[in-house]
């Protein structure tokens, strides 16, 4: 038997050298065939080596010479190779630029994404890159900004030349730009005047990443966003905005300016800044008393932000003001925004129990009976699904119930509306109330207790689940 190991162990050491000795001789027959006469066996042959992860770098000369081949086909098979086994090869990097310009744009486009994977070796590829930023051909600029895009921190000695494609004619350009900045995070500090300018662009693809460049520099960013929420370009006040949600927290000196453009002429402005708050959460306490002034706005969109906002903040320091604007809010003609409102109670805690018989009210509310009222009516969704929330109505009354739960935790004044959710026709609403009245525990009412110990016999086998678990808790 041991003499079958030992024949065996020596029959695998023989298959390992002749593998790898095997493999040499496959990469070797590639790169022969990158020679080949057919473009469909070149194409192949460059295929295969991406694939084989070769380390050796030997077929590194020869795809670099594929890169001049006639056929397109085999020029990009080749840009795929060269980025798959180029790892610490600057003759790989040299093969990259050289592809840069290239008349396909697909060659280009790879070249360009190859960057950043051949890091840290591909950094040196810095200098020539801002050569190509100075080509007179426009897509040939633009490849060469999508290789700085992954070639940071190095990227930030061509700032300059980034800076200025930032208003050249070409909108792709433009916006390749502004993303390289953006790699560069902080590091991209000089450019925040050239990124105000961009914020203004008029073609929608720029100002995103422009957005998204202004919200990775982050907070060295603020004082140009906030300067920018007084422009008089629309554009440039929504990105603005935009780009303080994003940096969201760390922009606390952005908040007295934030809190000014919720009466901004323009829907998007007063939405993006409720939104903004959102983000910031909690240390935007300052500006709770604009946002319950919002609960007012005209577009649904805005109230619905500005009741998030709320609750996501929940200044204590308004909580009496704040407590009786969202519960008026549960009463609101678009259904969203009572959703909103009882989330925000929800997230409010306890500490918003002045709000209990509202939210029992709203635990309850029926669309085809309180129409004539115009409270929580979806109004811009369309025919079919404003008929079907019209006649149901039950998410309002789901939000409601999972708030009561909460907000009314070891409040005996919220078991009646709790209870009378136990026979809501939506199973959803049905199966919280019930886990709601499990909260309580020992000192749910008889009543409760009663209504729940019927909720086993629900249709809904997820109800019957969730009673059995309440009535646990209870006991």
């Amino acid at each position: 038997m041991r003499s079958v190991t030992i024949a065996t162990l020596i029959f695998l050491a023989a298959m390992h050298c002749s593998t790898g000795a095997h493999a040499a001789d496959r990469i070797d027959r590639l790169i022969s065939d990158l020679d080949h006469p057919l473009w469909t066996a070149r194409r192949d042959a460059a295929q295969r080596i991406a694939d084989s992860k070769d380390t050796s770098g030997a077929a590194i000369p020869a795809l670099i010479h594929r890169l001049s081949d006639v056929n397109v086909e085999v020029r990009r098979a080749s840009v795929l190779a060269l980025a798959a086994v180029g790892a610490g090869s600057e003759l790989a990097v040299s093969g990259l630029i050289t592809a840069l310009d290239d008349a396909d744009w697909v060659v280009r486009r790879q070249a360009a994404l190859s960057f950043e994977a051949l890091l840290p070796t591909s950094a040196i590829a810095v200098p020539a890159i801002r050569t190509i930023m100075n080509s007179e051909s426009a897509d040939v600029r633009t490849s060469a900004a999508l290789a700085l895009s992954g070639l940071a921190p190095a990227s930030v000695h061509a700032l300059p030349e980034l800076q200025v494609a930032l208003a050249a004619e070409n909108w792709q350009l433009r916006a390749a730009a502004a993303h390289a900045i953006g790699a560069l995070g902080n590091d991209a500090r000089s450019a925040l005047p050239a990124l105000a300018i961009a914020l203004r662009d008029p073609d929608w693809g720029v100002t995103e990443q422009v957005i998204e460049s202004l919200s990775r520099i982050g907070e060295p960013a603020i004082p140009t966003l906030i300067d920018a929420l007084q422009d008089d370009n629309l554009v440039a006040r929504w990105g603005a905005t935009r780009a303080l949600g994003h940096i969201g927290p760390d922009a606390i000196d952005a908040i007295p300016a934030l809190a000014g453009v919720l009466k901004d002429e323009s829907l998007q402005v007063r939405w993006a800044s409720a939104r903004s708050l959102w983000a910031i959460g909690p240390a935007a306490a300052a500006a709770t008393p604009n946002l319950v002034e919002s609960l007012s706005d005209k577009d649904w969109v805005v109230r619905w932000s500005a009741a998030r906002a709320i609750g996501a903040i929940g200044s204590e320091a308004h909580v009496s003001s704040t407590v009786a604007a969202l519960a008026d809010a549960l009463t609101d003609r678009d259904s969203r925004v009572c959703e909103a409102a009882a989330f925000a109670l929800e997230q409010m805690g306890t500490v918003a129990e002045a709000a209990l018989p509202a939210l029992g009210r709203a635990a309850s509310a029926r669309h085809e009976t309180d129409a004539a009222a115009n409270a929580c009516q979806v109004i811009d969704v369309g025919p079919a699904i404003e008929e079907l929330l019209m006649q149901t109505g039950w998410t309002v009354r789901w939000a409601a119930v999972r708030a009561l739960g909460v907000v009314g935790r070891g409040n005996q004044a919220a078991l009646p509306p709790l209870t009378a959710a136990l026979l809501d026709e939506e199973w959803h609403v049905r199966g919280v109330a019930a886990l709601a009245i499990g909260q309580f525990g020992s000192a749910a009412t008889a009543d409760a207790r009663s209504a729940l110990a019927k909720t086993l016999q629900d249709e809904n086998d997820a109800v019957k689940k969730v009673a059995a678990i309440a009535l646990r808790e209870i006991e």
